[in-house]
């Protein structure tokens, strides 16, 4: 996934704004000069994958364009607890009002890197793919995709513009599993995917000729069922797992990718801690 420097500095000064970085009341009404240049340090309080730095430094870079970063880990690398991250040098303003912005991508993107590692690294040995989910925070989708990409994953639709997908709403607004291949969803090319929710649903969804399968929440015995019915006509996908250590039941089956929502819609933020030196 190509880094979007454009979006991410658009994304950040909108973050800034809604803390309302220049209408800073504790700074405002001290007697400090704001154009002082000091320094400060990232330590962090746990181990994990540095994800967001780009996005840390455009916190401080937007209110002070001069700021200097001294990078101790890299993007993607991993890092110990009490591990000093980065040095910065920039003006006290920029140090104090977009400290808690610079944090929160970073203590979430993070975050969410690290999960993903931990997921990714249950399946080192295997050829089965993880993907995302578009279960994400609103408008921070490209932030989150970015993350579990940096953590491994590779990631899913984007939206709904990205290939037709059609879930458990989608066939009831159809009339049901048998009836979705009398609607034309596909011109020459494009990319089908059906959600199954359970194994009599795998017959039905194959007449359409489907590229994947998405087996929903179902359990490793009707998983193992509906791969013999699918008998290797379209791609397997299956959900619902909700902990890395539960990979481990599925990575022997002859399945192709497994979907992640837990990355993005259940937060584990990295407790990082910036002070002045």
């Amino acid at each position: 996934m190509k880094l979007n420097k454009l979006k991410v500095k658009e994304n950040v000064k909108k973050a800034l704004e809604e803390d309302g970085y220049k209408s800073d009341l504790s700074l405002n009404s001290s007697k400090i000069n704001k154009k002082h240049v000091a320094k400060a340090k990232l330590v962090t309080r746990q181990n994990g994958i540095l994800s967001g730095s780009f996005w840390f430094e455009q916190a401080f870079k937007i209110i002070d364009k001069n700021a200097e970063f001294n990078w101790k880990v890299l993007e993607g690398r991993n890092f110990k607890k009490n591990t000093e991250i980065v040095e910065i040098k920039a003006s006290i303003q920029a140090i104090l009002s977009g400290e808690r912005t610079a944090l929160n991508f970073l203590q979430m993107m993070s975050g969410i890197s690290s999960k993903a590692k931990a997921y990714s690294d249950y399946l080192k040995d295997t050829k089965i793919e993880l993907l995302d989910t578009r279960k994400t925070l609103p408008n921070l989708r490209y932030e989150q995709k970015y993350s579990t990409y940096i953590g491994g994953v590779k990631n899913h639709r984007f939206g709904l513009f990205d290939a037709i997908m059609l879930k458990d709403n989608h066939i009831k607004a159809f009339g049901g599993i048998k009836k979705i291949k009398n609607f034309k969803f596909l011109d020459k090319g494009d990319f089908l995917e059906i959600e199954v929710e359970k194994i009599s649903q795998i017959l039905p969804a194959l007449k359409c000729k489907p590229d994947i399968l998405l087996l929903d929440n179902l359990n490793i015995k009707d998983i193992k069922k509906a791969i013999k019915l699918i008998n290797s006509n379209c791609l397997i996908e299956i959900s619902g797992v909700k902990k890395p250590e539960d990979i481990k039941k599925y990575k022997k089956l002859p399945i192709h990718y497994i979907s992640l929502g837990d990355l993005t819609k259940n937060l584990e933020s990295i407790d990082f801690s910036l002070n002045l030196v």
